[in-house]
């Protein structure tokens, strides 16, 4: 009976150890680019939009949205900039953007002579980026309508 208990636990544990999750993507994904100025930013513009997931490594919902974002990258980088700023790493990005939140998000649309307009969740035009961030972790259901409303906007085929 001991060893019936001995080999049960065994199996078990064999289980649960070889199940349980997997890192499953679900689709293919882009790398993000990295940019170092405003000006960097505006020479994006020219081609398109340009979304900007703004995050830390030390953030686990950054984390957890950075895959997302590239999976956006990767439907969509022919038509939309995808850019990723690190708080860490480019503060005076962050400062720039006036970043107290993490992930943050933001769909530039075009620029007028260095003045960025943003595009809102809610498909409208501001210069003001306080209105079309896109705060925490955020489904990609909810980013592609943004991304779509810009693409509109540009007069670039979805």
């Amino acid at each position: 009976m001991k060893n019936l208990i001995i080999i049960t636990s065994l199996l078990l544990a064999a289980a649960l150890l070889t199940s349980g999750c997997t890192d499953q993507e679900t689709g293919p994904r882009a790398d993000l680019l990295t940019v170092n100025s405003t000006n960097e930013i505006e020479t994006l513009l020219e081609n398109g939009p340009v979304f900007i997931d703004i995050g830390a490594d030390r953030c686990p919902s950054c984390v957890e949205q950075k895959p997302i974002v590239e999976e956006l990258a990767a439907e969509y980088g022919g038509q939309v900039a995808f850019v990723y700023i690190n708080t860490d790493k480019q503060p005076q990005l962050s400062n720039y953007f006036n970043v107290y939140y993490i992930p943050d998000m933001t769909m530039i649309v075009s620029s007028d002579n260095g003045k960025f307009t943003y595009l809102t969740r809610w498909g409208t035009l501001t210069n003001d980026r306080q209105e079309a961030m896109i705060f925490g972790l955020t489904p990609k259901s909810v980013l592609e309508v943004t991304i779509q409303d810009a693409l509109r906007l540009r007069g670039t085929n979805t």
